[in-house]
């Protein structure tokens, strides 16, 4: 029997996952006023950092272990870290409610709540999947407050995330990012890295795969894959699974010692 490439791999697991959801009043939004949306436009803050969403306890930690059954059936070597990390969950109910509200609030370590010392790249993948059908429901509420179309900055206007991908518009050739976390997209420069102070712009492109391009960073090695619309065809591209398609791409960049800054990111502020 054939073993299953990486981005089959990964294919399979989001297919399952996307299974996974939440109803929209699963999450509680607290409408932002015009001052908390000034502030958070001009000094570049997340929306989720001024009106965190509000989320069950029950309801976050039934997500999780859906999420757990996902990770034991489609990535059998993380299954034995991912039992551990389960069994560690708090279980007391005052606890379990500082554990779900924790996981929305930046900053917050929640190892600490944990009954034993789990990885933490594994702690971090668990609960980065446990939080995105959350985000995404919170995200179509967000968005409807935030003007996305000049925001500008590296980081997502919602959870603050780093961008997983780019898209060139093909008319425009406008540039917009995209956050694999809550799935919102917003503009940025034309060009420069996302991830650093740089204003300098390399890309590469393999042969057969003319529509997308990597940029990279010499300054802070990172790099982001991009869709050049020009290139597309008339549909629109669905960015969740064009991230998970060209899994090559990370593959190439990263043996040139690039980093993907978004999966760097996200593993620090869990640890």
């Amino acid at each position: 029997m054939q073993t299953p490439s990486i981005q089959e791999m990964l294919a399979n697991f989001h297919q399952e996952f996307l299974q996974i959801t939440v109803k929209a009043d699963t999450v509680t939004f607290n409408t932002p006023g015009e001052a908390i949306l000034r502030q958070a436009q001009e000094k570049a803050i997340p929306l989720v950092n001024k009106c965190p969403p509000r989320v069950r306890a029950e309801d976050f930690f039934a997500t999780m272990k859906q999420v757990a059954g996902v990770i034991r059936n489609f990535m059998p070597d993380l299954a034995a870290e991912t039992d551990k990390i389960v069994s560690a969950l708090p279980v007391d109910p005052a606890e379990q409610e500082k554990f779900a509200a924790g996981a929305f609030t930046p900053g917050v370590d929640l190892l600490s709540y944990l009954k034993t010392d789990p990885p933490p790249e594994t702690f971090g993948f668990l609960l980065n999947h446990t939080i995105k059908p959350f985000m995404r429901q919170y995200a179509v509420n967000a968005s409807k407050y935030l003007d996305t179309g000049t925001w500008l900055k590296g980081t997502c206007p919602v959870c603050g995330g780093k961008p997983t991908m780019a898209l060139l518009e093909k008319e425009s050739s406008r540039r917009y990012l995209y956050c694999g976390l809550c799935e919102v997209k917003w503009r940025f420069h034309r060009l420069g890295c996302p991830y650093c102070t740089s204003y300098e712009s390399h890309f590469f492109t393999i042969e057969g795969m003319e529509k997308y391009r990597v940029y990279y960073c010499d300054q802070c090695r990172g790099y982001i894959k991009t869709i050049n619309g020009s290139k597309a065809g008339d549909k629109d591209p669905d960015l969740f699974w064009e991230d998970i398609n060209t899994v090559q791409l990370d593959v190439l960049a990263m043996r040139e010692g690039y980093v993907n800054r978004q999966v760097e990111t996200r593993e620090t502020e869990k640890k």
